[in-house]
């Protein structure tokens, strides 16, 4: 059932297949060394991100240089680079987006392209208002009530890219949750460039109702909106993709602010099994390939359905408009994998923790129950992650580089945030009081135990007083 094995490229280093794409054996050891040196890119290394060494030092430091500017000159740090990476006619009093911008470039979408919009909009907010969380019954025990809290956030920062194309979706997947928890100012900022000034994109901030809408892009986006400037308000958490740029810029403002996770550069895994439509997991692969970056991968027991997808890729890149991204993410950042069962492809898909993980097997429900670790679920064969992408209602601001094995996706949950609520009567706290003073003292932290002993004090003599 297998096919011939031409050379094959990874990452830019080797020959590649006639179709691109390589196409990996797990049960061939140099191949199964390479799905690992595969995982070790796409994974962010905690030595180097903490201790700024290796491939992303020098963007570290650029990010530093940027956010030390913006700190140092505000508005005018963001016009210089606006001119230098977007617009050389840029200028300070283009930074605001005003409210009659973004009803005349309303007025100048089609009416088929708004009502596209309103249905994403609707159904996004109809989601997220569904998942919001609702009251939480505290837990009591006697003379004891414990309970929790959901409150917004009071401002939000949303950041979403606008250099090589205009995504009012991310726009979108960004706002309406942040509306639908209830956050008070809502601050967005998008590149000057002319994907981020086009008018689909204000047209959906004027159907969203934005008022503070600014041109400004990368890293200086993220440090005014962390540390503010003339023009732009500083907030309370910063949420949003972009390239490996803006997320060091959000990592490195992280904690005097919030922040997302690291949703970086696109990507799909694909699981599938002899059952999979190759032409459909191939239109998937292929629309995360084009985006320039992109990486794409599919995990399959199957050699049969690997070679059928690897035609159907050679095919339809043949057709697509953005032909040559697509094969350069084929080429470079991409692979079919080929394992010797379904569950160790499922075991694989968590260690690539996917931004974007579509299931195509004879049981959908078994595949799903068994994964662990991804960013959003596309189940079965009609349920293409650009459904995700643009109308369905689950945000597409999603994790990348296997974060998703610890963070989550943008949704109505990132602009909320708990608080515990404890209440006690005399009674209650008499009851605990043993414990609690036997540990206070056993830490030294005597003041700690006599708060405590106070209460316990008054609350036995109002108790007399009762008799």
């Amino acid at each position: 059932m297998g096919f011939a094995r031409q050379p094959i490229q990874l990452w830019g280093a080797l020959p590649y297949t006639a179709a691109m794409i390589p196409v990996l054996r797990m049960d061939v050891a140099g191949e199964r060394q390479q799905v690992e040196a595969i995982l070790r890119r796409l994974r962010l290394d905690p030595v180097e991100m903490a201790l700024q060494r290796g491939q992303r030092a020098k963007m570290v430091q650029d990010v530093q240089a940027i956010l030390a500017d913006v700190a140092e000159r505000g508005d005018d740090a963001i016009v210089d680079l606006a001119r230098r990476f977007d617009d050389p006619n840029f200028s300070a009093d283009q930074l605001r987006v005003t409210p009659d911008e973004m009803r005349a470039a309303a007025d100048r979408v089609p009416a088929e392209l708004m009502a596209a919009l309103r249905r994403s909009i609707a159904q996004v907010r109809e989601y997220q208002s569904h998942i919001m969380p609702g009251e939480i019954h505290p837990l009591k025990r006697p003379g004891v009530e414990l309970g929790l809290r959901y409150t917004p956030l009071d401002s939000a920062g949303l950041y979403f890219p606008g250099g090589k194309a205009s995504y009012p979706s991310s726009l979108i997947m960004l706002a309406v949750p942040a509306q639908v928890a209830g956050v008070r100012k809502i601050v967005v900022c998008t590149p000057p460039s002319r994907f981020g000034r086009s008018d689909l994109v204000l047209a959906a901030c004027a159907e969203l109702g934005l008022e503070h809408v600014y041109r400004a892009g990368g890293p200086a986006a993220i440090a005014a909106m962390a540390f503010g400037t003339k023009t732009i308000p500083a907030v309370d958490k910063i949420v949003g993709p972009g390239n490996t740029y803006v997320q060091l810029a959000k990592r490195a403002v992280s904690g005097a602010v919030g922040v997302d996770g690291f949703l970086g550069p696109s990507e799909i895994v694909i699981i599938a099994d002899e059952t999979g439509n190759p032409a459909y997991i191939a239109a998937d692969m292929l629309a995360q390939a084009e985006h320039d970056p992109g990486s794409c991968f599919l995990l399959t027991p199957s050699p049969k359905l690997a070679e059928q997808v690897r035609d159907e890729l050679t095919r339809q890149t043949a057709q697509r408009e953005r032909r040559d991204a697509i094969e350069r993410a084929l080429r470079d950042s991409s692979a079919i994998v080929i394992g010797s069962s379904l569950d160790e492809m499922i075991e694989l898909a968590d260690r690539f923790a996917a931004e974007h993980v579509n299931i195509q097997t004879a049981d959908d429900a078994r595949t799903l129950s068994r994964l662990r670790h991804a960013g959003a679920v596309f189940v079965g064969p009609y349920s293409p992650v650009a459904a995700g992408d643009y109308i369905a209602g689950p945000s597409h601001c999603l994790p990348t580089n296997t974060t998703a094995r610890f963070t989550s996706g943008v949704s109505v949950y990132s602009f909320l945030k708990t608080m515990s609520v404890e209440r006690y009567t005399a009674d209650g706290l008499a009851a605990d009081a043993p414990g609690i003073i036997a540990l206070a003292h056993a830490e030294h932290l005597e003041a700690h135990a006599a708060s405590v002993v106070v209460r316990r004090r008054d609350g036995a003599t109002e108790e007399k007083k009762g008799t």
